[in-house]
């Protein structure tokens, strides 16, 4: 594109038009700028109008300049700072000594070509560039024929249309003027206009400075080298927005945006900067200004649930847009207006104005400005003889006009007088401008201000150390394009509001903007009020600072609005998405067992540690409560009266047998073996004992071998004494075999000797792998102590030789059961040892599904409910005897009846 525009500039010598004389050009019109003369000229191109006017062009006569129209004050305020800045140079002696700086402006009337034309009149000299200067009046140029693609066309279109010049160019490096140094160029205040301009002085390296464009493509300094600005990029306010919508929570919003050619680009980096921080766009729609795409819109809108809306809007599309969702009588909602929207109420009707109460809007920053009120108070078109501009502006504040007599406003029905030019502005003639509001004006006066003392940097250099080749200077006299350049894109320095300015990367300042609150005061005028800001020259996280408290809501202050899809997940609960919803669209569902979610709307939910369980709540975890089996709960003293009764009853028989021990009854079957069994049974009362209580090492290593043990005596003492009964009547026969092995010594060696086998095994066990207390692993908000096994192997072989003992008692009392029955026991041990064996084969599974200290008292039930039942199936009989039927308690009875079931 560049290449294209430097062509058609080299054509320019070939051009013919009627000449009077060669290297000649017209005098120019005056109307539209605004010069001061000097040393050095700092150049403005800066919309004055809001409007330019194209006429059809016929090429039957002479084309004429399209006029301007609807003079804004405010943009004449903004050329005013920069008139401003250069003023504050010249007063300041020491600032550029012995130098007077000039300013030379242009109105572009927002318009491209109109921008160009000003731009190729300061690069030439002329306040009217004019190509029909012919060097070579023998050559005639007919037009230009190219280029063949759009960026070429679209380059050479822009500049030949200033002209009506049919593909012709005109070459803007010929000076009329050369004692004018032209430091650089201020504008355009829009991206058009400084399109039109960067292309242009990209050719010749000049300096631009932009104090209005927004656009990325400007950061693409391969295509603009020589364009810096002092406002950020948009590239910034996707994020920015997107923290403002999380300071809030605003995690469901909408996106609306003017036709303005980057709707596409903002709408994907939006999406995406959203996204970080868990939000979701509801929708986004373009706004074309088409009255059918505006309903389109406010369809949208009205549909969606989402509260706060984004927009990226000009006022004229925001006024349409107010103006269709007023008809659908809906104003719920909150807006966050971008740098695009200006805020100004004198373009915005009622609606618009509805709409706006409550809402946000990001701003570019903008600083103090000392001395400038003084400097509009003191303001006087005799400072500026004859110049049109100040006129206009002169008569915006008074409200007077300068021509003719006296005039009536048909409308208003008031006498308009006539400006005089010696009327005094007052405070209330300066109100029209809004002065709390100089945010544009501010970018306008650093523009001009940066290239001042750019070129203070560029005087100051000192011989030898420069930064050029050689550690050279330039001679300011002879300082080329591109050599200014250079101090401008370095320059740095502090403004008297004590704000560091400086040029990034990407040749724009750093990226700050102010928070701004918008609502309707009391006589429904619209108001505006910073309420924070953000800047990110900040480390993360702290690029943003709201006063949240200052802001006024369409509710209410202090009221913040609400926009979510769904509400937010409580403690203790997590998202689900909801299929075919966007992420910002879930359930909450409850946290499963054992976790926890401690902050709101979160994703998952979080594992306590094993020693901890979640509280009632599910949103933090505590120590879970430590339990055992003690005396004060009423499971544990159930056990514990059981054992201690039947302990007693045990003791009791034993008193009863040794009372009685000279009866029948009592001698009969080994009376010795009688009392070890009942005192083995007493121990195994005892040791319950152990079970319950606060598990410690000593009761845990002895608590299972003891039991263990003192069961073992008694399934052996058991045993014995079947085999006495059977050894009294099988080995009476004379063919007996068993005669040979029965004798006073058998029912010792078997007590004694199965016993210690058991013994052993409790010790190997006890000593190398003894039990300690642990605490139990199971799921649940109590943490049980239980002891240990130490080796579940050894734990198991001891039940296993328990067992083994019983089934060999039982076999050998299930063979004696046809014995006498005056004498025999064996049917007595037959019912105890299957009572036995039915409580430990039950007492297996049930141990292995217990969990916590129900273990515990499963195993203490296995071993009342077991020895009960010995002592109920051996001794009880005996005892109803010797108490309640003494009179079968004698030899003779026990000697009668003596007879073999056959």
């Amino acid at each position: 594109m560049v290449c294209s525009l430097l062509f058609t500039l080299i054509l320019t010598p070939f051009m013919s038009s009627a000449v009077q004389s060669p290297c000649q050009l017209p005098a120019p019109s005056t109307t539209e700028q605004l010069s001061i003369e000097g040393d050095v000229l700092l150049g403005a191109v800066t919309p004055l109008h809001a409007q330019l006017v194209r006429q059809k062009v016929t090429f039957l006569q002479p084309p004429e300049q399209p006029p301007c129209q609807q003079f804004k004050a405010r943009f004449f305020l903004n050329a005013l700072g920069m008139l401003f800045a250069v003023e504050e140079a010249n007063r300041d002696a020491s600032f550029l000594p012995n130098i007077t700086v000039g300013f030379q402006l242009y109105d572009s009337c927002v318009s491209g070509t109109r921008a160009l034309g000003s731009t190729l009149g300061l690069l030439s000299g002329q306040l009217l560039p004019t190509p029909n200067f012919d060097c070579h009046p023998q050559h005639r140029l007919l037009g230009i024929i190219g280029g063949m693609t759009s960026p070429e066309s679209e380059a050479m279109a822009e500049l030949l249309s200033v002209y009506q010049v049919s593909q012709l160019l005109p070459t803007p490096n010929f000076d009329c003027h050369p004692q004018h140094r032209l430091l650089g160029i201020i504008g355009g205040m829009t991206s058009p206009e400084s399109e039109a301009m960067a292309e242009l002085l990209s050719v010749y390296q000049v300096s631009q400075i932009s104090h209005g464009s927004q656009h990325p493509q400007f950061s693409d300094h391969h295509r603009f080298p020589s364009f810096l600005r002092t406002v950020p990029s948009r590239v910034h306010q996707p994020q920015a927005m997107a923290k403002i919508l999380l300071y809030f929570n605003w995690t469901w919003v909408g996106l609306v945006g003017s036709d303005s050619g980057a709707f596409e680009w903002l709408d994907q980096e939006f999406r995406k900067e959203v996204g970080k921080n868990g939000g979701c766009v509801s929708f986004s729609k373009r706004i074309d200004g088409h009255i059918n795409h505006v309903g389109d819109v406010a369809d949208a809108i009205w549909n969606s649930t989402a509260k706060v809306i984004v927009c990226d809007c000009y006022h004229i599309h925001f006024v349409l847009l107010a103006k269709a969702l007023q008809e659908k009588n809906m104003t719920n909602r909150i807006w966050l207006m971008s740098t695009s929207f200006l805020p100004d109420a004198s373009v915005l009707n009622r609606e618009a104005r509805e709409m706006l109460n409550g809402s946000l809007s990001l701003g570019i920053h903008s600083g103090p400005i000392p001395g400038f009120k003084h400097f509009l108070s003191t303001l006087h078109p005799a400072m500026y003889p004859d110049n049109h501009l100040v006129k206009l502006f002169w008569q915006e504040l008074l409200g007077c006009t300068w021509s003719g007599p006296m005039s009536i406003d048909s409308q208003a029905g008031y006498v308009i007088q006539n400006c005089t030019g010696l009327e005094q502005l007052t405070q209330l003639h300066l109100s029209v401008l809004n002065l709390d509001d100089l945010t544009a004006t501010y970018q306008a006066y650093l523009a001009a201000k940066t290239f001042l003392v750019a070129y203070q940097n560029l005087r100051a250099c000192s011989p030898g150390e420069g930064p050029f080749t050689g550690s050279n200077c330039t001679r300011t006299e002879d300082a080329r394009p591109w050599q200014f350049l250079h101090y401008l894109k370095a320059v740095c320095f502090t403004t008297r509001a004590q704000e560091e300015i400086f040029f990034t990367q990407d040749g724009e300042i750093p990226a700050i903007f102010d928070v701004v609150n918008n609502y309707l005061a009391l006589n429904h005028s619209l108001q505006t009020a910073k309420v924070g800001h953000l800047d990110f020259r900040e480390p993360p996280g702290k690029e943003l600072v709201i006063n949240s408290s200052t802001i006024i809501w369409a509710e209410g202050p202090g009221k913040v609005p609400l926009s979510v899809c769904s509400k937010t997940c409580p403690l203790g609960t997590r998202k689900s998405v909801i299929q075919g919803q966007p992420s910002c669209c879930y359930q909450c569902l409850h946290c499963p067992k054992g976790e926890i979610a401690y902050i709101s709307d979160s994703a998952s939910c979080l594992k306590c540690p094993e020693d901890q369980w979640p509280n009632n709540e599910k949103d933090q975890c505590i120590p879970k409560i430590r339990d055992f089996l003690s005396y004060t709960e009423p499971l544990g003293m159930a056990l514990a009266f059981c054992t201690t009764f039947l302990f007693l009853l045990s003791l009791t028989i034993l008193g009863t047998f040794i009372r009685h021990h000279h009866t029948p009854i009592v001698r009969a079957n080994n009376r010795r073996l009688s009392y070890i069994l009942l005192c083995s049974l007493a121990l195994c009362f005892l040791c319950p004992f152990m079970f319950i209580g606060h598990p410690v090492p000593l009761t845990c290593a002895l608590r299972q071998a003891a039991f263990g043990i003192f069961f073992t005596v008694c399934v052996c003492a058991t045993l014995a004494k079947t085999i006495i009964v059977v050894s009294a009547f099988r080995a009476t026969r004379p063919d007996a075999r068993l005669r040979k092995w029965a004798g006073p010594r058998l029912p010792s060696a078997v007590l004694i000797g199965f016993s210690l086998v058991q013994v052993v095994l409790c010790m190997f066990w006890v000593i190398g792998w003894p039990p300690v207390p642990v605490n139990s692993t199971e799921a649940g908000p109590t943490v049980t102590m239980l002891c240990g096994a130490g080796s579940s192997e050894f734990f198991y072989i001891m039940l296993g030789y328990l067992g083994f003992l019983a089934l060999v008692s039982l076999v050998v009392a299930f063979l004696a059961r046809q014995l006498p029955d005056t004498f025999n026991e064996a049917k007595h041990i037959t019912l105890s040892m299957l009572v036995f064996s039915c409580v430990w084969i039950a007492f297996i599974p049930a141990h292995l599904s217990a969990q916590g200290k129900d273990t515990v008292a499963v195993e203490i039930f296995a071993i009342l409910a077991s020895g009960a039942g010995l002592m109920c199936c051996l001794f009880f009989p005996k005892c109803y005897i010797i108490l309640l039927r003494p009179e079968k308690n004698t030899k003779d009875q026990m000697r009668g009846n003596r007879h073999f079931k056959k």
